[in-house]
């Protein structure tokens, strides 16, 4: 409800500023053409909430078009508003200068311009992952994983907008770099209510060495955690759902999302304990770049979205050496991504590193909701894992 309620405000905001900004450019100065403006900026501010709720009522070829005409508009209105908020800044800076002849239409003309480049550009980019290379150092590295690689897939979001076609190149890619492991970290699917079974196939084309692993994000529990893992059984990915298993000497831990109430809900936890300076390390697969630990004192939105808690407490006593999470998307679109480094502490994008544990934070492959990507861009992660020295 929270969630709502911000994405509400937020959609209300900014169409009313744009509404103000198209007044503005457009010279509107009669009633009747202001009010036929201000109605429609209203049925385009609620369009895309209207549209997310219309889809999970009833999947069809009507509600899909309409989801994804809102989704585009959706974004271009965030970018249209940083167009009509750098038209103001130039407009009244060129007046505070002196430069009294500035034309407000003309400067919103080649802001506006600008904006659509880098909108065209965002939406491309979006359906565009690049490879990110990460090098990792691990104390006790078997021998048998010194210099091999695992590719993390988060955040891919299979639906609407990223499709079957999409999952099967994908998986090219990825079966061409050879990988001695394969993660995915949460959200493979987007929510969508019907036609998840035909993923199922695409997904069967991802393969490494020592095969392929899956642990839920919060978008699995949207979508129905049984019918997404029914899809996931029909493939040869292994789901860890609250377990820890060794693979060539290498103790691998996935945790559903949102967590567990202590490392007694875990299966093979006894692997790990007692830690120990001669333990081999440990890789977590865990959804969010928190910590593990989910006891239910807060709701579960809250605690995902607005008070994550990054101390990675249990994780490290637990032994973890590496934390591979996704989630944030890194903001997905400017300028959010200023606010995903803040709600979780610089922990939303990248590798950080202390005294015997890691984590990197993987900005996803895909994309919730708008299909672009502006201020970051989608990523395959590639990690090598090399021995500390």
């Amino acid at each position: 409800m929270i969630f709502v309620s911000v994405f509400f405000l937020v959609s209300v905001t900014t169409h009313f500023f744009l509404y103000r900004f198209a007044v503005r450019g457009l010279g509107l100065t009669h009633p009747a053409g202001r009010a036929l403006m201000l109605g429609a900026f209203a049925v385009l501010a609620l369009s895309f909430m209207a549209a997310f709720f219309l889809i999970r009522w009833d999947e069809n070829p009507v509600t899909i078009g309409f989801y994804k005409i809102s989704a585009v508009w959706f974004a271009l209105s965030i970018n249209l508003l940083l167009v009509a908020a750098a038209t103001w800044l130039l407009y009244d800076g060129l007046r505070v200068c002196g430069v009294s002849t500035a034309s407000f239409r003309v400067l919103a003309a080649g802001c506006l311009l600008l904006g659509l480049a880098g909108s065209a550009w965002g939406f491309w980019n979006a359906f565009h992952p690049g490879m990110t290379p990460v090098e990792v150092r691990l104390e006790n590295l078997p021998d048998s994983w010194r210099d091999k690689t695992i590719v993390q897939l988060s955040d891919v979001h299979l639906g609407h907008f990223h499709t079957a076609a999409a999952m099967e190149r994908l998986a090219e890619r990825v079966n061409a770099l050879a990988p001695d492991m394969v993660v995915m970290t949460g959200d493979l699917f987007d929510g969508m209510i019907d036609g998840l079974p035909g993923f199922a196939d695409p997904l069967k084309r991802l393969s490494a060495r020592t095969g392929v692993y899956f642990v839920t994000g919060n978008h699995e529990v949207y979508a129905g955690l049984r019918r997404s893992l029914d899809v996931v059984a029909r493939t040869d990915i292994r789901v860890l759902f609250n377990e820890v298993v060794e693979i060539d000497g290498l103790h691998l831990m996935g945790i559903a999302y949102p967590g567990v109430a202590s490392e007694r809900e875990i299966r093979g936890v006894e692997r790990l304990t007692p830690p120990g300076p001669d333990h081999p390390p440990c890789i977590l697969l865990f959804h969010t770049p928190t910590d593990i630990r989910h006891d239910g004192a807060l709701d579960r939105r809250t605690s995902t979205y607005w008070r994550p808690d990054t101390s990675f407490a249990l994780s490290k006593k637990l032994g973890v050496s590496l934390q591979i999470s996704g989630h944030t998307h890194r903001g997905q679109i400017f300028p959010f991504g200023l606010l995903t480094r803040w709600i979780f502490n610089g922990y939303d994008y990248g590798l950080h590193q202390e005294k015997g544990f890691a984590i990197y934070t993987s900005s996803g492959v895909g994309t919730w909701g708008p299909p672009m990507r502006t201020g970051t861009s989608p990523e395959i992660v590639v990690f090598t894992l090399r021995a500390a020295s």
